[in-house]
């Protein structure tokens, strides 16, 4: 049995030009195509972009083609997030996330 873990390795971003306060919080979730959580981490970050890594039982994903990644930063100044699941990019994973209004 291999012990070898599923490692996700990535940034998130967003477009708009303005300074995070600090606390603000990003989450990360690896899922499968039926939205199953397989991993996450919530980092504390005071600009973007923001790395992340995620790692999860080869096991829980027999297809890896079919891995996904969902994202949001909370601050005081807004909201972010992925608006569609992310399929995962067999290198760095850039994740653009849009400002979702209140």
């Amino acid at each position: 049995m291999s012990s070898e873990l599923l490692t996700v390795t990535g940034t998130v971003y967003f477009r708009e030009r303005i300074a995070l306060p600090p606390g603000a919080i990003a989450t990360i979730k690896l899922v499968d195509a039926e939205g199953e959580v397989l991993a996450g981490t919530a980092v504390e970050t005071g600009a973007v972009p923001t790395e992340f890594t995620l790692s999860a039982d080869p096991a829980l994903a027999p297809d890896p083609e079919q891995l996904f990644i969902w994202a949001a930063l909370r601050s005081e100044v807004g909201t972010w997030g992925t608006t569609e699941l992310v399929p995962v990019a067999d290198d760095a994973n850039a994740v653009l996330l849009t400002k979702i209004e209140d």
